[in-house]
């Protein structure tokens, strides 16, 4: 009777097994990365990727929806990662302090000259003169402000360091 029911939770725990396996089933996502670093951004299945092709000169925009081995599918068509010339990641950058001070620098630097003009001319009855230290300023804050524009990477390469690849996790 005991090797019975030795036997009977043998059974019961390969079914589970089976089972659990059966309903499991692995994420897939797909990576674009900088080898050597931990700078990475990640694209998951219904996610909008935007992307150009080699060879064209405009970048196309598609939903994912399957991720394969070296490619993934979109509503239209199946894109190989080896013709992917570059991808945009400027749609899955977040809110950090860099990515939004240039704006605001710009716009800070243009206020301020804006303010002094007003407040000499207006407020304070003379003539809108122009102040050399106000300019400085200005100057430096609006040139501050574009240069963060300018030097920040929004679309990647995917030659040198740059690859894409398919990661399941199960």
């Amino acid at each position: 009777m005991e090797k019975f029911s030795l036997y009977k939770k043998t059974i019961l725990v390969i079914v589970t097994l089976i089972l659990v396996t059966g309903v499991t089933y692995a994420q897939t996502f797909m990576v674009l990365e900088k080898m050597g670093t931990k700078k990475r951004h990640v694209y998951y299945m219904g996610e909008t990727i935007e992307y150009r092709l080699k060879g064209q000169k405009e970048f196309t925009s598609d939903q994912i929806t399957n991720i394969l081995d070296s490619a993934f599918v979109t509503q239209s068509d199946s894109i190989p990662f080896k013709s992917i010339d570059r991808i945009n990641i400027k749609p899955k950058r977040r809110a950090t302090l860099l990515n939004v001070a240039g704006p605001y620098l710009i716009i800070a630097g243009l206020g301020l000259t804006a303010i002094d003009l007003i407040n000499r001319g207006v407020v304070q009855g003379g003539d809108a003169s122009w102040d050399s230290s106000i300019g400085t300023i200005s100057g430096i804050l609006v040139g501050t402000g574009a240069l963060v524009m300018i030097l920040q990477k929004n679309k990647i390469p995917l030659d040198g360091w740059w690859r894409l690849r398919k990661v399941s996790v199960y």
